[in-house]
C-alpha cells in the first residue's frame, strides 16, 4: 500500500467525520436549541447577494408571508456574473434575473416587487468608501420607501464575502435610514463546515429560530429548481440543508436613532 493511497483514505475519513459532526451540531440547532418562529404580518424586506440566495435562505417565508398578504420586496445586490465560467457575463446576467423572477413568481411574488440593483459579483468586499457610501445610500432610500417592520439579510458570518458584505452595507444602511426593524440573518454558507458552525458562542445560539414550512416546502423546492444555472453546480452536500421543511433564522434588533 502506497503512502499517498494511506494518506488519501485518511483524508476520507476525516472528511467524513467532519461531515457527520457538522450534521450532528445542525440537528441540535434546529431541533434544541431554536425556538419557535411563526410569520408575522408586518411588511418585510429581504436582501440577497445573489440571485438564488433569497430561496435558499427564506424562500419558504417568503411563499407563506405572500400567502398572508403580507407586503415583501426582495432586493438583490449583485449581478451574479461570476457564477458560471461556461456562460459570457452579460448572458449570465439576464440568465439570473430571469431565473430571479421565474423563482419568485413561483413563492408567489410579482416582478414589481423585485429590485436588482446590479452591483458586480464579487465586488462588495473591495468597495471604495464613495462606492460604500453610495450603496448604502441607495439601501437606505429603498428601505425608507417601503418602510419593512423586517428585514432578513444574509448570516454576519457567512464564509462568503459577497454575503458578509451585504450585511454590513444593510446594517449601514438601516442606521442611515432611522428605521426600528427586526433583523433576521438566514444562513447560507454556515451549516455547510463544522467550523464554520463554531464561529456562533451560545448566546448567539440562543438567538437560533426554526420557521416550518410545510405547506410551501413543494413551492420552495420548485423554486430552488428554477435556478438551474446554479444548482447543477451545487453539491448536494450544500443543498441538503434546503430540501427540508423548515428554515433557520438568528435574530437581531437596532433601535431607531
Amino acid at each position: 500500500m502506497s503512502q499517498t493511497f494511506y494518506d488519501g483514505i485518511q483524508k476520507n475519513f476525516f472528511e467524513i467525520g467532519e461531515i457527520i459532526k457538522t450534521e450532528i451540531l445542525f440537528w441540535w440547532i434546529l431541533n434544541v436549541k431554536s425556538q419557535i418562529f411563526t410569520v408575522s404580518q408586518k411588511p418585510a424586506m429581504v436582501f440577497a447577494p445573489h440571485q438564488d440566495d433569497e430561496t435558499l435562505g427564506c424562500g419558504g417565508l417568503i411563499a407563506l408571508k405572500h400567502e398572508l398578504g403580507v407586503p415583501i420586496k426582495v432586493v438583490f445586490l449583485t449581478d451574479g456574473q461570476k457564477s458560471d465560467v461556461h456562460m459570457k457575463p452579460e448572458d449570465l446576467i439576464q440568465v439570473r434575473k430571469q431565473e430571479a423572477v421565474n423563482a419568485l413568481g413561483i413563492l408567489g411574488m410579482p416582478s414589481s416587487d423585485i429590485f436588482f440593483l446590479d452591483y458586480a459579483d464579487g465586488s462588495l468586499m473591495e468597495l471604495s468608501q464613495k462606492e460604500r457610501h453610495l450603496i448604502v445610500d441607495h439601501l437606505a432610500q429603498l428601505l425608507q420607501s417601503f418602510e419593512p417592520s423586517e428585514v432578513y439579510l444574509p448570516c454576519e458570518k457567512d464564509k462568503h464575502n459577497d454575503h458578509m458584505a451585504t450585511y454590513d452595507l444593510v446594517q449601514a444602511a438601516i442606521t442611515e435610514s432611522k428605521l426600528a426593524v427586526e433583523i433576521f440573518e438566514y444562513p447560507i454558507w454556515i451549516f455547510w463546515n463544522i467550523k464554520q458552525i463554531l464561529k456562533f458562542n451560545l448566546q448567539e445560539l440562543g438567538a437560533a429560530y426554526n420557521l416550518s414550512i410545510k405547506s410551501v416546502y413543494q413551492k420552495k423546492q420548485r423554486a430552488i429548481k428554477a435556478y438551474n444555472s446554479q444548482c447543477h453546480d451545487l453539491p448536494y452536500s450544500f443543498l441538503r440543508r434546503f430540501l427540508i421543511p423548515r428554515e433557520i433564522f438568528f435574530k437581531k434588533s437596532i433601535e431607531a436613532k
